[in-house]
């Protein structure tokens, strides 16, 4: 059996399990395999570690991905990973292969772009490594973050708790196919521009953990692969039911031009598409007006987009149609 025949899941299920078996329980490991990131209390200090890899012509193309975008991006999606467990970003570390034939002008640019997506974020860049690639460019980053108090998994979301999301789904996944199909006027118009650049620097919701810390979260999950796929994520991990509105759902007017253009359903684009490194919150419904209001007043756009509606052993996302019928929603990014 190939990796490809296996599928993503189950390898990783099958990693897991090897590993559980052979390290056992820890008592410093607060949160160890199957979620956002690892929790370690090392002396009473809580560390959150993580880790990401893109690849050339898996993430992204060099011909659209400039030097400095692709640096930002690289640290973002991780420190979204560490806020995404309730954690403060601390420092960060980049492996970098290079085939040989980048001009040092890119590598500074690289690391222009990693540095100020640093400084914007408070987050320390102590080196990594550089490397060979024979297939094109490879970026992994680590980053490491503290947590004060717990750590917030998937797997609490509770029945009666409101789903929250951060910012907007689609953008970035429209972002990627007005770059990949080559798109002319995106120059001209501010509303591609949004999403490109949605795709290409996202922001991670660092300015968000006072907030969360504020009130009693029960779950939270980084919305990178799709918001259905990680909703999924987190009702599986947390044995319950989760129904999304689709009225309720963000769909800005940038995602809807950027979807005709490219040929593209924006609703499909918003549930499925990826890149998007928001936040998904369950937390108890009595306060979720409150908490969304919180998040807005910090900059940041908040909107409830469902409920966890029953306890469910499988874990299941479903989602409410403006008919008021339902139906189990599924699909999103998986690299096998």
């Amino acid at each position: 059996m190939t990796v490809k025949e296996l599928g993503e899941y189950p390898l990783v299920a099958r990693l897991c399990e090897r590993l559980e078996r052979v390290f056992g329980v820890d008592k410093r490991v607060l949160v160890g395999l199957g979620d956002d990131a690892a929790v370690l209390d090392i002396n009473g200090v809580r560390l959150v570690l993580t880790i990401d890899t893109q690849l050339e012509n898996a993430h992204f193309r060099r011909r659209w991905m400039p030097a400095f975008d692709l640096g930002w991006k690289s640290v973002a999606i991780s420190i979204s990973d560490v806020v995404a467990m309730g954690g403060k970003p601390i420092a960060a570390l980049l492996g970098l292969g290079l085939t040989g034939e980048e001009p040092v002008a890119f590598v500074d640019e690289f690391y222009e772009g990693a540095i100020s997506l640093c400084q914007s974020t408070g987050t320390l860049l102590l080196g990594g490594d550089t490397v060979r690639s024979q297939i094109g460019l490879m970026v992994s980053s680590v980053v490491i973050g503290v947590i004060e108090g717990e750590p917030i998994q998937r797997k609490g979301a509770q029945v009666g708790d409101a789903i929250v999301l951060t910012g907007f789904v689609g953008e970035a996944a429209a972002g990627f196919w007005l770059l990949e199909q080559g798109v002319s006027n995106i120059a001209t118009s501010p509303l591609l521009q949004r999403c490109v650049e949605r795709f290409k620097r996202p922001t991670p919701r660092t300015k968000a953990l006072q907030v969360i810390h504020s009130f009693p979260v029960h779950a939270a999950i980084d919305i990178s692969d799709g918001l259905v796929i990680d909703a999924q994520r987190m009702a599986i991990a947390s044995k319950v039911q989760i129904v999304l509105d689709m009225e309720q759902l963000p769909l800005r007017e940038s995602l809807r031009e950027a979807a005709r253009i490219v040929g593209k359903d924006a609703l499909t684009l918003a549930l499925t598409g990826g890149e998007d490194y928001e936040l998904l919150i369950a937390l108890p419904s009595s306060v979720a007006k409150e908490f969304c209001q919180a998040l807005v007043r910090a900059s940041i756009p908040a909107h409830q987009i469902g409920v966890v509606s029953a306890n469910h052993p499988k874990g299941e996302v479903l989602g409410r149609n403006p008919d008021g019928t339902v139906s189990v929603l599924q699909g999103g990014f998986q690299h096998f």
